[in-house]
C-alpha cells in the first residue's frame, strides 16, 4: 500500500465549528417554517374579535320523497356532515307538499300542481355561535349565511339543505 492510499484511508471527515453552525441554522429555519405554516394562533385567538350570540337559522330542502316526512323532529341535534361538529338543535319543522310549476303549451298559460309523492321540508335550528366585527356569523369553521348550501346530519336523515334565513335571538 502506498503512502497516498494510507492517507486517504486514514483521513476521516471531522466536524468543525462551521459545520455545527450550518446544521443549527438549517434546523432553526426548518422549524420556523413549520411553526408559521401550522400554528393557528391557539384557541384564544380564534374568538378575539367575535361576540357570542344565540342564532336561529332556517334551512329548507325541496322535492324530497314523501317517506322522509317525520324523520326530523323538534329537539333533534344537528351536525355538519363534513366536520361532524354540532351546529344546533331543531326548534321547528314544517313539511308541505311539493308544488310543480309548469307551462301548458296548449293554453299558453302557466300552471301549478301538487308533485305526487314529493314534499318540501323547512327546519328552524337554534345554535350558540359568534358574530365578528363584519357581522358574519360563525361556529368553528362553519359560516351561517342566507343562500349557503349546508350538508346537515340529523339522527334519522342526512342531506344537503339551503340556508334561507339567519337571525339573532334578541333578549
Amino acid at each position: 500500500m502506498s503512502f497516498s492510499e494510507k492517507s486517504k484511508k486514514n483521513k476521516r471527515y471531522r466536524f468543525n465549528i462551521i459545520d455545527v453552525l450550518l446544521l443549527i441554522v438549517i434546523l432553526l429555519s426548518v422549524s420556523a417554517m413549520l411553526f408559521l405554516f401550522f400554528y393557528d394562533g391557539g384557541d384564544e385567538s380564534k374568538n378575539v374579535d367575535k361576540t357570542p350570540v344565540e342564532l336561529i337559522y332556517t334551512v329548507e330542502q325541496s322535492a324530497l320523497t314523501d317517506i322522509l316526512r317525520g324523520k326530523i323532529n323538534i329537539g333533534d341535534a344537528v351536525f355538519d356532515s363534513k366536520t361532524l361538529n354540532n351546529i344546533g338543535q331543531v326548534i321547528d319543522v314544517e313539511y308541505t307538499d311539493s308544488v310543480y310549476t309548469g307551462f301548458d303549451p296548449e293554453t299558453n298559460a302557466p300552471f301549478e300542481a301538487i308533485y305526487p309523492g314529493k314534499i318540501d321540508m323547512r327546519v328552524k335550528i337554534s345554535v350558540k355561535a359568534y358574530v365578528d366585527e363584519r357581522g358574519v356569523y360563525y361556529l368553528d369553521d362553519i359560516v351561517f349565511s342566507s343562500g349557503k348550501d349546508m350538508d346537515l346530519r340529523f339522527p334519522y336523515y342526512t342531506g344537503k339543505c339551503v340556508c334561507v334565513s339567519v337571525s339573532e335571538v334578541s333578549e
